[in-house]
């Protein structure tokens, strides 16, 4: 006579373990998206208003620029590259033997504008005479 197997008092809860670790993968992927697209938002802001501030600091550096027309076509360039989302930049010029052009923004958040990361770009140049 073969004995008979006693029914295990541990349940088997195969499909309920692996849909909670699935649950928590899922998330820890998400995370890891969403960051890799908040990096490249951060990335793409920077690059223009480094544009932005190298084009102003350029027209305000030349022989017969000025501080106005420098702010003026740094806020054209912003326009132009970031019409959506770069509007809120401030954009500031400093006069002198050497020209400024600060341009400081916000980058557009992944997950709502108001979640974007300050940027501050700051170009210099000599004044030509």
């Amino acid at each position: 006579m073969e004995p008979t197997r006693r029914p295990s008092l541990r349940r088997d809860r195969g499909a309920v373990d692996v849909s909670i670790q699935m649950l928590f993968g899922f998330m820890a992927v998400l995370f890891v998206m969403l960051l890799v697209f908040e990096s490249v938002a951060y990335w793409h802001a920077r690059n223009v208003y480094d544009e932005a501030a190298v084009e102003g600091v350029r027209v305000a550096a030349a022989y017969d620029g000025d501080c106005a027309h420098g702010v003026a076509a740094a806020r054209d360039m912003i326009r132009r590259h970031a019409a959506g989302w770069g509007t809120q930049a401030v954009v500031t010029c400093t006069s002198g033997t050497t020209m400024s052009v600060t341009v400081d923004g916000y980058t557009p958040g992944v997950l709502g504008e108001q979640f974007g990361v300050r940027v501050r770009v700051v170009e210099s140049a000599p004044k030509e005479q």
